[in-house]
């Protein structure tokens, strides 16, 4: 969401090291330096890694024809920016701890399915710490081909996937059942698939202002530079505004909305403002990780009620 993907440009580890450089001068070349094996420096505006430890020559050139460094080959992202650098490295500890509970989940459904023959609960228990690892296993293919097409997408339908079966789990284990006013469950199912299209869409569009920031384009350029297509993802709001409006008109209708239909009525409008702020504000540095956690919350929110207990 920050544009940060590329921030470590290897994985685990970031520029080889297990704390992320803060300086350029940490990952530029110095001469009587000792360098562990897998260190990596820009030199040259390309990316190196020392095959093995050692200490470093009088000139950069002498160590590179001896063979201490070697040119790395799996992109060709040689940039250095410490807030994307540290970024990135957040985002894969948060990644980290993200599994201590899943596997706390995973844990407490085995104990409830011991005890009290509740087996249900345990597969999209399960089923979130499989996704969890094709997530991690997938950043690695993310920075290890520089942020190729799609990888991004399937990114994010990764980690949406792990919130959808946590909230499942939630479900099968009894938890109560919100109460909305009475809709038909096809309209709530529908809203569930158009919103999570138009998300996939979106990251599509994203995908291409990663593009546009890496070629030196300015912010406020971006959009008159993207193609042609996104206006289509623009266009696609008003069909999940619609598929909205089709389930909450008995609760709007009413004139008192349920908590969660208020809650969907304030994401909806959260939305379409910070979608409407891209256009008369040069896509806002801000605008972009709140457009995306916004629709993020409105696919579980819409998922989340599809168990709902219709008012009386």
């Amino acid at each position: 969401m920050t544009g940060s993907g590329m921030g470590c440009p290897d994985w685990p580890q970031c520029f080889g090291l297990t704390i992320p450089p803060t300086d350029e001068a940490q990952v530029r070349w110095q001469p009587g330096e000792d360098y562990g094996a897998g260190r990596m420096i820009l030199e040259r505006d390309s990316l190196w890694t020392a095959p093995s430890d050692h200490l470093s020559g009088a000139t950069f050139d002498a160590d590179r024809n001896s063979g201490l460094w070697q040119h790395y080959t799996r992109h060709d992202y040689a940039h250095f920016n410490p807030f994307h650098t540290w970024v990135e490295f957040i985002n894969r500890l948060l990644g980290a701890f993200a599994g201590l509970p899943a596997l706390m989940l995973v844990a407490l459904t085995l104990i409830l399915g011991i005890r009290h023959g509740r087996w249900r609960p345990l597969v999209p228990a399960f089923a979130a710490l499989i996704s969890l690892g094709f997530v991690a296993w997938l950043g690695k293919k993310v920075v290890d081909g520089n942020l190729i097409p799609g990888s991004i997408t399937l990114h994010m339908i990764g980690a949406l996937a792990i919130l959808g079966f946590q909230l499942a789990t939630l479900r099968s284990a009894g938890a109560p059942s919100p109460r909305i006013h009475k809709v038909s469950r096809t309209w709530l199912i529908l809203a569930v698939l158009v919103t999570l299209a138009q998300l996939v869409f979106g990251t599509q569009v994203r995908e291409a202002v990663d593009h546009l920031a890496h070629a030196g384009i300015n912010r406020a350029d971006w959009l008159d530079s993207l193609p042609s297509w996104w206006t289509g993802h623009r266009t696609a709001f008003w069909a999940v505004l619609g598929v909205h409006l089709a389930w909450l008109w008995p609760g709007l209708r009413s004139g008192s909305p349920t908590r969660w239909e208020w809650v969907a009525v304030v994401l909806l409008a959260a939305q379409f403002a910070t979608g409407l702020a891209f256009g008369l504000l040069g896509m806002p540095a801000a605008a972009q990780p709140l457009h995306l956690l916004l629709a993020v919350g409105l696919v579980l929110t819409d998922g989340w009620l599809l168990g709902s207990r219709p008012l009386e």
